[in-house]
């Protein structure tokens, strides 16, 4: 008997096309994995993300969560219990250091959604060779830093939990191990974010806050300060463990609309950085350590109902979630550099950058005093600058100068710009004096903040660019030496009152009739 006698009266031709979009669909998920794997858009050749390889808005939540959630955000909260601050106080800290951020994000993700490229490759051609050169290097160092000390962090969890000596061996071989996912590019990364770690996530902070508030008295109490911040340190030390750096990396896979990723962050910032956040106050109020490492066996306690197989599982999935963006990152910024040879594969990038991570393992927290704190403030002030001042040049200085810098194509490293002058200048000069301003030069006192130090230093970068940029337009008869233009750009289409880039490719025209 017919299960479903309809069936029976459906044209074949329904059959047939149903079929056909079924294996349509394969055909287009084998593709994009097969991208992913090759190069990823991360090379001259393949470098834009087209239109139509974007992805919905909640892989982006799913993937920022995992990002901005797991032990290391549960570390700040604990550092913030051990800077005395009550537990209103730590989470308006961990609310107003996020907003930060977010303003900084939605500039990030908006150039790379309407350039569909990654921030090595736009510094390509905003920022020239040298220019390029120089900040990929600051996105590998900074971004395999924080995978080596994430790797060494999961190695202490073990070690509180299960007493096992040997951290550093461990550690040095998580930071090798956990680039599994990289190496199938942002498809492997996304699948691994949507489909194991935000679920856990959601679920496991959201019974240790709500069981942890129940302990007693938690939300009246005001812990004595063993490592005392002040009000913007902390502020400044939320933000910096926020941002990565190269957010355009992530979001250049979105839709090309400025308020498009506010959804997709306000979850992840709910449900990671500010509960989170929580959390790791909670566990250092109701932890008898105050060493991070044991007090691990408070988290097993209160969340994971003193089950250690399951604490087990659940550090390993969420430090390997938060570890896919460093490698992500610092794989882009090195397939700029080398992905141009013919011979070279994305997954070279991969190992050395695993190899790299191994090492950080050992430097970071090991060989640089303080190096959590130094760590965070560089890649707070370096990248995140760089960044501002490429948002600032495509989206600003066609509107105040009437030069546009069309985004449609990628230069070679023959047909890039030698270097941009004001570019390199400000940048240069912002991180000396965000360097400063956190702390991380020899000889000052790590966790000294001038202010909101992150924000200043990108305030400082843009209106540098910009007075630089003002001073080129003046002095100059052709912008596009001093700006690093690529050689393949005209005059023509480098006068113009609009930005040019992927997302509308028509302004072409219109910004070359400007001229």
């Amino acid at each position: 008997m017919n299960p479903d006698p309809g069936l029976e009266h459906r044209p074949h031709e329904e059959f047939a096309h149903d079929r056909q979009e079924i294996i349509n669909d394969l055909q287009f998920e084998r593709e994009v994995l097969d991208e992913s794997i090759k190069h990823d858009y991360t090379t001259t050749e393949a470098g834009i993300v087209p239109l139509d390889r974007r992805r919905p808005a909640w892989h982006f939540a799913a993937i920022w969560l995992t990002m901005e959630a797991g032990f290391l955000i549960l570390f700040l909260g604990f550092q913030l219990y051990q800077a005395g601050e009550g537990f209103g106080r730590a989470v308006l800290y961990l609310i107003l250091g996020s907003l930060i951020y977010i303003a900084y994000a939605l500039a990030a993700a908006y150039l790379g959604s309407r350039s569909g490229q990654t921030h090595s490759l736009l510094s390509r051609s905003i920022f020239g060779a040298s220019g390029s050169g120089l900040i990929s290097v600051l996105i590998f160092l900074g971004q395999l830093g924080w995978a080596g000390f994430v790797a060494n962090l999961t190695a202490q969890l073990f070690g509180g939990l299960y007493g096992w000596s040997h951290i550093l061996v461990i550690g040095v071989v998580l930071g090798v191990l956990m680039v599994f996912n990289n190496l199938f590019g942002f498809t492997g990364v996304a699948t691994y974010a949507r489909y194991v770690v935000t679920p856990l996530l959601v679920v496991w902070i959201l019974y240790l806050v709500i069981h942890g508030l129940t302990q007693g008295n938690v939300v009246g109490f005001v812990p004595k300060a063993t490592a005392p911040l002040s009000a913007v340190a902390s502020i400044s030390i939320v933000t910096s463990l926020a941002i990565w750096g190269a957010e355009p990396d992530i979001w250049r896979y979105g839709k090309p609309r400025f308020w498009w990723p506010t959804l997709p962050l306000a979850f992840a910032f709910g449900f990671g950085m500010v509960l989170f956040g929580m959390g790791g106050w909670i566990v250092a109020r109701t932890s008898s350590s105050l060493d991070f490492g044991p007090a691990v066996a408070t988290v097993t306690h209160l969340s994971l109902f003193g089950l250690s197989w399951l604490a087990f599982i659940v550090i390993l999935v969420t430090q390997v979630g938060i570890n896919d963006g460093n490698y992500y990152e610092a794989i882009n910024a090195l397939q700029n550099l080398a992905g141009g040879w013919k011979r070279w594969k994305r997954t070279y990038s991969a190992l050395i950058c695993a190899a790299g991570a191994g090492l950080a393992a050992w430097v970071i927290p090991y060989v640089i005093t303080n190096g959590f704190e130094k760590i965070a403030a560089f890649v707070a002030i370096g990248v995140p600058s760089a960044t501002i001042i490429m948002a600032v040049d495509h989206f600003l200085v066609p509107r105040m100068f009437r030069i546009s810098r069309p985004l449609t194509r990628i230069p070679t490293w023959a047909d890039a710009g030698a270097i941009n002058w004001p570019g390199v200048i400000a940048l240069l000069v912002a991180v000396l004096f965000g360097a400063f301003a956190t702390g991380i030069i020899p000889g000052e006192t790590a966790g000294t903040y001038w202010g909101l130090a992150p924000l200043e230093t990108w305030i400082l970068a843009a209106v540098l660019y910009i007075a630089g940029v003002a001073i080129v337009r003046a002095t100059a008869s052709d912008v596009r030496s001093p700006l690093g233009f690529s050689k393949r750009i005209s005059k023509a289409d480098s006068a113009g009152s609009v930005p040019i880039d992927l997302a509308e490719p028509a302004r072409v025209e219109a910004s070359a009739a400007v001229g």
